[in-house]
């Protein structure tokens, strides 16, 4: 696409976003400061995504309510993993980081400002292996049972590969130390007798995790 071309179509995604009952225009405003003429391709799907996003939970946002501050910086460093994001897995989160911060102050669903500034920074220092990783880990993390409420549900490593059968054995315990620094997954430590290929070590999860894969990976589905 040339360049006159692409700011054509970023011309067109803006006015729909605009056009974006009670929020949209709003949004639009506010982020037009950080969106240039030319952009990449990445950038426009999630502006689609954006706009999908809004129009579907526009009854749940209460613009009036957000603290523009909070919005624009984590608007930026929002902006700044969708610019290098080429997996849908990184866009998708990233604009689900975005939508969050509109939500009503009493929406089940909002998480707090600092919290979501440390996803903002986790989703810029995770791979989109350990990204991928995470979603199987809380789709595949036994959950606990009656009277254990307290256990967020743990897995040993050998089914995790199951799960993932195209990750090495070495790289994927790269990718579980990636989530591990951030809390997104807590590695508990080398059981006291250890099978082969890390097979036997423990993975659990956390909440933060839980709340980070629900919200920004959308597979809140998949968990509980």
């Amino acid at each position: 696409m040339t360049k006159s071309g692409l700011d054509h179509v970023v011309a067109i995604v803006k006015a729909g976003l605009s056009a974006v009952p009670m929020v949209g225009g709003v949004i639009a405003s506010l982020i037009g400061d950080y969106i240039p003429d030319s952009t990449s391709r990445s950038v426009l799907e999630s502006l689609h995504l954006l706009t999908e996003r809004l129009c579907a939970l526009e009854d749940r946002i209460d613009i009036h309510a957000v603290d523009k501050e909070e919005f624009s910086e984590l608007f930026k460093s929002s902006y700044l993993v969708l610019v290098r994001a080429h997996k849908a897995e990184r866009r998708r989160a990233a604009v689900n980081l975005i939508v969050n911060i509109l939500l009503r102050p009493d929406d089940p669903d909002r998480l707090s400002y600092t919290e979501l500034d440390h996803f903002a920074r986790s989703l810029d220092v995770l791979s989109i292996g350990a990204l991928r990783c995470a979603g199987e880990v809380y789709r595949g993390c036994a959950l606990p049972k009656a009277g254990e409420e307290e256990r967020l549900g743990r897995l040993n490593f050998k089914d995790l590969a199951v799960r993932l059968p195209g990750y090495e054995t070495d790289l994927l315990m790269g990718l579980l130390g990636e989530l591990n620094a951030q809390n997104i997954v807590h590695l508990p430590g080398v059981p006291s007798i250890r099978t082969k290929r890390y097979g036997n070590y423990p993975i659990e999860r956390t909440g933060l995790g839980s709340r980070f894969v629900a919200r920004l990976l959308a597979e809140g589905e998949n968990i509980s």
